[in-house]
């Protein structure tokens, strides 16, 4: 029986602690090469006391639904210890030309690259045979299952179930071979020729080019200060005309909750509920696109983001401090099972290890693994042993979010030196931006109606802000600073002509940073004609 949410959720009473015993009472790894895995195996048995979730399956396009497992795939589920295989094409590891894999990794509490608190490992071909280790080269270079390794699996179900505890019970995660990869196989599970999406009113570029050639239009919704506008929501599908549109009423939601690409802005508690709501009034289906969660700004590493004093927590205080103090996950919120919520590992350990996962009902992951048999078979191998060897076997649970107060006490020391410059350096009579709370973009708007070259009525209002838009971004390229262009990230149907630049605090060191907000700042005076 479905529950509201105005139900009181079943607060879980597993922890990062609590994990060590609770693998003891678990099903045992099988060790074996792309074992058939759930996360079922893994989870906190009180998740099982929850309702299912409803079903989705009428919102599923015809190529979904035509899908099953791949035959070959469905028939590794027979192998046993006592069966001999002939019928799959995997090679014997003997053959595999790799026999070692060394890796060292930062450890805390500085987790700097020149510190002396390092930790090493070593990975061999046959680990797991000779019970070194619960993964292996033999194993992690061989074909993978489609939902990802199981030892992987499961270090991501335990996750998921003690940071965002879905209120249903039939939850699983799978990895992807990162989020636009998942987003490509959003859209051909989803969505059919022609049909509307609905995003923020500016949202994440890639997205909007693997709508395109698919036929997926999008229409934006437009933000405030709290994220998507719940009202405009509602308004927009309270009064979708079809035959005007020609379409049927969109049913997808894709939101950046956290830090939004590119604006920067994190939806409150409030407005999460109020969304999620509209979602349940006309049945939509939410994509959380949220690989900035994590990344939350203003404060160091030594403070409390609740009341800003300097403190020095012991480190399970800090852990626990820092998991109460995230803000509620659509997927935390979802007592029907509408979200499928994508993670990331791009944005907070390396995007080049191409190893994301998603979290959705049993129902539709089922979907997304009948594609991945089909196309990407599943992540690389090797950085599935990676990001295990890594997580699970170095730093643990509870080391993993040690890393993330770092980084988030490294990126607010970014963010400040970048909001110093743009004071410093950028004409606020034409230049306005609200400050981050998470993310690592800062969302500069600037009136271009400034501009000597605004007043022209030889163009549509529109088609004069994208001319200076271009102006402005080559007049900083010739300064020696590129900026990305607001209109690259601009929906379908956005209906404001505001100009937009977003620049970033993450990749560029401190004094670069500094140097470029001021190359940009002197590219903005000359072509407004304004004193620098």
């Amino acid at each position: 029986m479905p529950i509201s949410l105005d139900t009181p959720r079943m607060e879980s009473k597993f922890s990062f602690s609590d994990i060590p015993a609770h693998r003891q009472k678990s099903e045992m790894l099988a060790g074996a090469i792309a074992p058939i895995t759930t996360p079922e195996m893994f989870k906190n048995p009180r998740c099982f006391q929850k309702p299912a979730a409803k079903s989705f399956e009428h919102r599923l396009n015809l190529e979904a639904r035509s899908r099953g497992a791949a035959t070959l795939k469905a028939a590794g589920a027979e192998l046993n210890g006592d069966v001999i295989s002939l019928g799959t094409g995997r090679p014997s590891p003997e053959y595999f030309p790799f026999l070692k894999m060394s890796m060292e990794f930062p450890s805390g509490p500085e987790f700097l690259e020149n510190s002396k608190h390092r930790s090493s490992k070593e990975i061999g071909k046959y680990d797991i045979q000779d019970k070194k280790s619960a993964f292996d080269l033999a194993v992690s270079l061989n074909y993978g299952y489609s939902a990802g390794s199981e030892q992987l699996i499961r270090f991501l179900t335990e996750h998921v179930d003690v940071v965002h505890n879905p209120p249903y019970s039939d939850w699983q995660c799978s990895l992807t071979a990162g989020t636009t990869s998942a987003i490509d196989c959003v859209f051909r599970t989803f969505c059919e020729r022609g049909d509307f999406i609905i995003t923020e009113e500016y949202t994440y570029s890639a997205t909007l080019e693997a709508a395109r050639p698919l036929g997926v239009r999008t229409v934006g919704v437009p933000m405030d200060d709290h994220g998507l506008s719940a009202s405009k929501l509602e308004g927009l599908l309270s009064g979708w005309d079809s035959p005007e549109r020609g379409a049927r009423k969109p049913f997808l939601l894709y939101l950046i909750p956290t830090g939004q690409n590119p604006t920067g802005v994190t939806q409150s508690l409030d407005r999460r509920r109020e969304i999620y709501a509209v979602a349940e009034r006309h049945d939509l289906y939410i994509i959380e696109d949220d690989p900035y969660y994590f990344l939350r700004l203003g404060y160091s590493k030594h403070t409390s983001a609740t009341n800003g004093n300097e403190q020095t927590c012991p480190a399970t205080e800090a852990v626990d401090s820092f998991l109460r103090e995230l803000v509620p996950s659509f997927l935390s919120l979802d007592v029907s099972g509408r979200v499928l919520r994508l993670d990331s590992t791009s944005k907070i350990l390396a995007p080049g290890l191409r190893c994301s996962w998603m979290t959705g009902s049993a129902e539709i992951i089922s979907r997304f693994l009948f594609l991945h048999d089909a196309t990407v078979v599943c992540p690389s191998g090797l950085s599935q042993l990676a990001v295990h060897t890594l997580l699970d076997e170095v730093w643990g649970h509870e080391g993993l979010i040690k890393w993330l107060i770092h980084l988030q006490s490294e990126y607010t020391e970014r963010l400040n030196v970048m909001l110093q410059s743009c004071e410093k350096h950028l004409p606020r009579d034409i230049c306005s931006w609200q400050t981050p709370k998470a993310g690592m973009f800062h969302w500069i708007k600037i009136d271009w109606r400034a501009h000597p070259m605004a007043t022209s009525a030889l163009k549509p209002e529109f088609e004069r802000m994208l001319d200076i838009e271009d102006r402005v971004y080559c007049k900083g390229l010739r300064m020696g600073v590129m900026c990305c262009k607001g209109s690259t990230f601009r929906a379908g149907g956005a209906q404001d002509c505001d100009m937009f630049f977003r620049v970033t605090f993450a990749s560029a060191s401190l004094p670069q940073i500094t140097e470029a907000i001021a190359r940009f700042g002197k590219a903005i005076c000359e072509e407004f004609n304004k004193a620098n």
